[in-house]
């Protein structure tokens, strides 16, 4: 198994614990304390393959593995800003750079 494969089995499996803590979330604090755990693996996960693969690879990776709901209004912003290969991150609406 290559590190891309490999990369790509990791992110599903954190894609679906994750998926799995935002359906069974109830208020309580143990569903809670469940999504932030899956959060931070998916956060890890996602560093590692950004480490690995670089900014424009690691997001074609998290892409294909992500599910369809999971795209948001920022994703897109995001994905362009990597397609024009900016150096500044984007602002979200109505920030401004100090």
């Amino acid at each position: 198994m290559n590190e891309r494969h490999a990369l790509a089995v990791e992110l599903g499996r954190v894609e679906v614990a994750l998926q799995r803590a935002y359906a069974t979330m109830d208020g309580s604090v143990e569903s809670r304390t469940r999504l932030a755990r899956a959060k931070e693996e998916y956060r890890r996960a996602e560093a590692a393959a950004l480490h690995a693969l670089g900014a424009e690879d690691a997001l074609e990776l998290v892409e294909a593995t992500d599910s369809p709901c999971a795209h948001t209004p920022e994703q897109e912003a995001l994905r362009a800003w990597i397609a024009r290969g900016e150096r500044e991150l984007p602002l979200r609406s109505g920030e401004r750079h100090a």
